[in-house]
């Protein structure tokens, strides 16, 4: 495998993985919603508090994103394996 594919593919793995992270945070949050207050609200806020959890998963798995990804750069060299995603111009 040469270095640009193995960017591609740290992209879509690295994108994947960032999904399954708010997905699951979505889901604890949507769920600890609708068995701890959802009986007590009435119904037409738990729209609003679904687009709140989803907002919420997003805000938080932002940092633990971020250090998964600088703990796998730290792992491995990542010149060494990765294309550069954008190249510098050469200086005079």
């Amino acid at each position: 495998m040469n270095k640009k594919l193995n960017t591609v593919l740290f992209f879509v793995v690295a994108s994947l993985v960032h999904l399954g992270i708010v997905s699951v945070i979505a889901a604890v949050l949507i769920f600890a919603w609708v068995f701890l207050v959802a009986r007590w609200v009435p119904g037409p806020t738990t729209l609003l508090a679904f687009v709140i959890s989803v907002m919420a998963a997003l805000a938080i798995s932002f940092p633990i994103y971020r250090r998964l990804v600088t703990w796998y750069q730290k792992k491995v060299d990542m010149e060494k394996y990765f294309d550069p995603i954008v190249k510098l111009p050469k200086r005079r």
